[in-house]
């Protein structure tokens, strides 16, 4: 029997992560939409493969799982603003001028993010109340920084040790 909620939620909890903002031009291409998530991760090396997850209901769900390509931005530690604002619920649908534009795909991109990842969809894998999207890199940009980090319904950054 799986574990309750309040179980799982903790175990969300207690597991810190990198803070990514995804985002994909709608299909008429006047807005973008673009959520917050922290379940970004690399796949594979050969090929060069990322995923992320994003519930069935969440905001920009039908863009994100229709699109061909995405762009994710990993956030610098002092682009708290920028989490906290595509986090929020219905706040999916952007302008497209808040975004910069990918330099090889037709992705939206966030100025000043530690780093920039251009990505083709390659897979989609609906799983309970989740989609995992599968994204082949075709061009990724880094920059010097410090990460912005979720840990315990916080932000926060890596202090060291």
């Amino acid at each position: 029997m799986p574990i309750s909620g309040q179980n799982y939620r903790e175990i969300g909890r207690a597991a810190a992560g990198a803070v990514s903002v995804v985002a994909v031009y709608t299909a008429d291409g006047a807005s973008v939409a673009a959520l917050t998530v922290s379940s970004f991760v690399t796949l594979s090396f050969d090929p060069p493969l990322v995923m992320f997850a994003i519930q069935h209901n969440g905001s920009g769900f039908r863009s994100m799982v229709e699109s061909r390509s995405f762009g994710v931005s990993l956030l610098a530690s002092d682009q708290k603003h920028l989490a906290e604002r595509f986090a929020a619920r219905g706040s999916a649908q952007r302008e497209p001028r808040d975004f910069v534009p990918g330099e090889s795909l037709q992705v939206p991109l966030i100025a000043g993010a530690l780093a920039q990842v251009e990505c083709s969809t390659h897979q989609l894998v609906m799983s309970g109340d989740h989609a995992i999207v599968v994204g082949l890199v075709e061009a990724a940009r880094t920059r010097p920084g410090l990460p912005l980090l979720y840990f315990d319904r916080q932000y926060g950054s890596f202090a060291g040790f």
